[in-house]
């Protein structure tokens, strides 16, 4: 995770910015490449499933059958592109964010913080209308516009989840500390177990989105109970999918 120490000038020259510049940009994209398709397969599942289209596990095996048979066709795909420009706008933005604050003196952390937020919550919110709009329910013959209400269920997941990906693992990481844990062994439970677990708390949000947009005449209970039904499989489905793109991903992308 980003230091919260200040951190100082550096005076480079023009073509060692280009290089920094460029390695920012060549590990964004390593890493989206590597998370993308994956976490592709997982988002098709969980939205055919809150749709109740498909159950969520079949949906995943078929997902992943495609990407093992036919791995040049799958990373073509919409969902796979979709998930590509998503995590490349967030890592790259981090990544820049970096090291022009570095550059300028300024605070690291706070740099990436809001660049990688803004980047993410932008595109993922996109993302998910699109999905929802090209998994939608059998009965919505035509696909509908996002309401507002979906989009402010998504605000509010990403708002959650980007706290528990940038801003509480340095705070997790030096309680551990004070209790004893070495520095890299904090680092290291803090940054992979808060984006994970933090998916119980934005799951919910998640699920409400998308039933708002596939059921907008649903009353109150009826959405309640069918985020109930979903939410075991969502949770588990989403926390899996947070390993590749935000644990082992964001390690891959500095």
């Amino acid at each position: 995770a980003p230091s919260l120490v200040p951190v100082q000038t550096d005076a480079m020259s023009e073509q060692q910015w280009r290089r920094r510049v460029l390695a920012d940009l060549v590990a964004a994209t390593a890493a989206s490449s590597f998370a993308a398709p994956f976490v592709a397969a997982m988002d098709t599942a969980i939205t055919k499933h809150a749709a109740g289209t498909h159950g969520l596990l079949a949906s995943l095996n078929e997902e992943l059958a495609v990407l093992c048979r036919r791995p040049y066709a799958f990373v073509a795909s919409v969902p796979c592109r979709w998930l590509f420009g998503l995590f490349f706008c967030t890592y790259g933005a981090a990544n820049l964010a970096d090291t022009f604050s570095r550059a300028r003196g300024g605070f690291s952390s706070t740099a990436v913080l809001g660049a990688s937020t803004a980047a993410n919550m932008s595109v993922a919110m996109a993302k998910d209308a699109a999905f929802a709009k090209m998994y939608r329910p059998s009965s919505m013959k035509v696909a509908r516009p996002a309401p507002p209400s979906m989009f402010a269920c998504f605000f509010v997941r990403d708002l959650v989840c980007m706290a528990a990906f940038f801003t509480l693992p340095p705070q997790l990481s030096a309680e551990l500390q004070a209790v004893g844990a070495t520095k890299v062994a904090a680092d290291t439970a803090s940054q992979f177990a808060l984006p994970v677990l933090v998916q119980l708390p934005a799951s919910p949000w998640h699920l409400l989105g998308l039933h708002l947009y596939n059921s907008p005449t649903a009353t109150p209970r009826e959405r309640l109970l069918t985020i109930w039904r979903q939410m075991g499989p969502t949770v588990a489905a989403r926390m899996a999918r947070i390993v590749p793109a935000f644990s082992v991903g964001q390690g891959l992308a500095r």
